[in-house]
């Protein structure tokens, strides 16, 4: 990739590492030095178009790799320039290789969770017109160097088929651990880890619990302190003013005389509800020749008419039939 600016000037290395501050390398002695925000405007520059570059060759809807993506983020950018090729004595750029560390969630072979934070491959591109010339692994070997890692330890952020062929074919990674992210790895990631062997997913996540957080102990339940039996009511809130009025009852038993005497002993009290409601006094049993005798010499009251109209035995035809009995068999009754 060609650009309107000398990039041998501006990368003076083959292979420049920047991170996310994009600041310019170090000047070779005797080479002149612009001004330093031209130089890092340059650089964002250089960073956007691979980005483009690199989408595009991809079939990505957007660059996934830009200035403000790097500035955002604490990721480092791989530049390979070609030395040999100098059109107006410019120089160019032949691709790049973006990583960064990463907190992810993976699968191990036996489908146990593990968090874990390792290198990620988030974008490599080499440019169309110069791959299969040995720069791109050129370009992986020196990052893995910089980086002190091997190929099995890293985690690839949705590899094309092309990396998955350049990772079979230069460092024989080909068996990959099936993932719910989109991240791959490859068989060997975990062999630097030391695990007790996990019979399920379960049990392993159920004593990774155990061993972080202890079970607490249930905490005492507290009782709410007992009321005094004074303040509580037998039914409700609310005045049940009924049940301290003596219904009045009807005509003649409303004519006996109603006893002043109060009880000397008060029944007693439950230990559960109070008090018990309090009720009229009751009027004393009234014999029944007395009754009859009152009924005969009072005049039919009206709650005794309507009650003789709604009995289904005080029927016109009943009524017929008793009054022709002698008077001495109806005195009986």
């Amino acid at each position: 990739m060609e650009f309107p600016f000398d990039v041998d000037a501006l990368l003076p290395e083959r292979i420049t590492v920047l991170d996310q501050h994009l600041r310019p390398p170090a000047r070779r002695p005797g080479t002149t030095t612009p001004a330093r925000v031209d130089l890092q405007q340059q650089i964002m520059t250089i960073v956007d178009e691979l980005g483009k570059a690199s989408a595009k060759a991809q079939h990505l809807p957007a660059p996934i790799t830009s200035a403000s993506r790097m500035q955002s983020n604490r990721h480092v950018i791989y530049v390979l320039k070609d030395t040999s090729a100098r059109p107006a004595g410019k120089g160019a750029i032949v691709g790049f290789l973006k990583v960064g560390y990463k907190k992810l969630f993976v699968l191990d072979d036996r489908e146990a969770h593990n968090e874990v934070e390792p290198l990620c491959i988030l974008d490599f591109y080499i440019h169309e017109s110069l791959q299969r010339h040995g720069h791109g692994r050129e370009l992986f070997q020196y990052m893995l160097q910089k980086e002190r890692v091997e190929p099995h330890q890293l985690a690839i952020d949705r590899p094309s088929q092309k990396l998955l062929k350049f990772l079979n074919k230069h460092y024989n990674l080909e068996t990959t651990v099936p993932q719910v992210n989109n991240f791959v790895i490859f068989e060997g990631f975990f062999a630097h880890q030391h695990r007790p062997p996990a019979p399920s997913l379960r049990a392993s996540r159920l004593s990774r619990t155990t061993a972080a957080e202890p079970t607490p102990t249930a905490p005492a339940r507290k009782l709410p302190p007992k009321r005094a039996e004074g303040d509580i009511k037998p039914y409700s809130s609310s005045d049940r003013e009924f049940l301290k009025v003596a219904v009045e009852p009807p005509w003649p038993l409303n004519r006996a005389p109603r006893r002043a005497t109060p009880t000397a002993h008060p029944p007693p009290r439950s230990s559960s509800l109070g008090s018990s409601p309090e009720r009229g006094p009751l009027r004393p049993f009234v014999p029944e020749q007395e009754l009859l005798r009152s009924l005969r010499l009072c005049p039919p009251h009206p709650t005794a008419r309507l009650l003789l109209a709604t009995d289904p035995g005080g029927s016109p035809a009943q009524r017929r039939r008793t009054s022709s009995l002698p008077r001495s068999e109806e005195s009986r009754y």
